[in-house]
């Protein structure tokens, strides 16, 4: 990969620093609960988890906005909305109903960012090198959360208002968006044509049906990973941990991810196309360690663990998609999938209260077993294999 590739890659992907920083507030819900004794602990939760409402409300305009603003634009908005929105609750700390709307506000602009970076990273690269910068996209994710969550969790130690000061990172990764990455030239078409219609609908028929199948495992893989931010600091506050061990050793956990992240095309080369089910029994490893041992060595284990799922789930199909769609079906393809993301972040408590589900450790427990069992059904259908038979012809990049 030449240096210009490589200096555009890092523009692109210090976006992606931004995708996890619901993780900071996720550290302090025990906390948050106590500030609020008369709010249900479900409602509480929704700190951690609303902002996939809002990158549900970013999916369903991405599509639209890439006809009326360039990809940068949309990048460079959506990194100011998650600085903005993360500093406001600091004026106001004390209204949960505010920083539920300031979290789902942040929300959309990572839902942008989610649905314009791999686009742009599509768009750059191809082959192995494609490969390769899918998987630092999601080691640059757990970047940003280790470092957030840390900061988020120094700030917050003694009072977990302050760690919303965290956010004012945003503001330094909006200037390295806007110096590294080149200005594009957008689309110049009338989306309300007729004939675009007819095209939009033709590209929705003619798109993989094994596409809707990864989708799925994206809805399932953000149920786990939000049942791990959401219930960690409660499962944790039973072992009697507070916000800045549960930020710290969250924090130190994420190096499993960057390793995994910039190391992923080696981990490939060991399992193959099995990196799915792989990534699946890394997360039922993560709640195994923080539920049933109780010292930090294992706390931070079982969040390498975590980290190590998500970048390879997560890169896996990111890229197992890009590979499957076309240039013109892509974006469409990556907006499901981030909307699928969205739905199962925003549903991960009310299906738990609908299946009785509590918080903590029996959350924990259902994780692990839906871990399992997808993890077995991806190494029985020898799902990989099928992905790699139906892959689509590769674009030429156009440098």
């Amino acid at each position: 990969m030449s240096r210009k590739k490589i200096v555009l890659a890092l523009g692109i992907l210090s976006m992606n620093l931004l995708l996890m920083t619901g993780s900071v507030i996720g550290s302090a819900i025990a906390a948050i609960a106590k500030s609020f004794p008369h709010e249900t602990i479900a409602k509480v939760q929704m700190v951690s988890s609303i902002s996939q409402l809002g990158q549900l409300v970013a999916t369903i305009f991405f599509t639209w906005l890439t006809y009326i603003l360039t990809r940068k634009n949309i990048g460079l908005i959506a990194v100011l909305l998650v600085g903005v929105s993360g500093i406001i609750p600091l004026i106001h700390p004390n209204s949960l109903n505010l920083i539920l709307a300031c979290m789902a506000v942040l929300g959309c602009g990572t839902g942008l960012i989610s649905n314009v970076s791999p686009v742009l990273l599509q768009e750059h690269f191809v082959d192995e090198d494609r490969a390769s910068v899918m998987g630092w996209s999601v080691g640059f994710n757990n970047i940003g959360m280790m470092v957030f969550t840390a900061l988020g969790g120094i700030l917050g130690g003694s009072n977990w208002r302050n760690l919303f000061w965290v956010y004012g990172l945003a503001f330094i990764v909006l200037l390295i968006v806007w110096i590294l990455v080149p200005q594009d030239s957008g689309i110049k078409v009338n989306v309300d044509d007729q004939r675009e219609k007819q095209s939009f609908g033709t590209i929705i028929k003619n798109i993989n049906g094994y596409t809707y199948v990864i989708i799925l495992l994206t809805f399932l893989t953000s149920l786990a990973l939000m049942i791990f931010m959401s219930n960690q600091s409660l499962v944790l506050q039973s072992q009697h941990r507070g916000t800045a061990y549960v930020a710290i050793i969250t924090s130190i956990g994420n190096i499993g991810g960057i390793l995994t992240g910039f190391g992923l095309k080696y981990i490939r080369k060991l399992t193959k196309t099995d990196t799915l089910a792989y990534g699946f029994i890394a997360f039922a490893l993560s709640y195994i360690f923080v539920m049933y041992f109780h010292n930090p060595a294992f706390h931070i284990l079982g969040n390498m663990f975590s980290g190590m799922g998500v970048v390879m789930v997560n890169a896996t199909i990111q890229f197992q998609l890009s590979v499957l769609a076309n240039e013109k079906q892509f974006p469409v393809v990556i907006s499901l999938n981030t909307l699928a993301s969205s739905l199962a972040g925003m549903a991960a408590p009310i299906l738990l209260a609908i299946l009785h589900v509590s918080a903590g450790n029996a959350s924990f427990i259902m994780a692990t077993v839906m871990s399992l069992i997808l993890a077995g059904l991806l190494l029985l259908t020898r799902f990989g294999k099928i992905i790699d038979k139906n892959k689509q012809p590769q674009e030429t990049v156009v440098e």
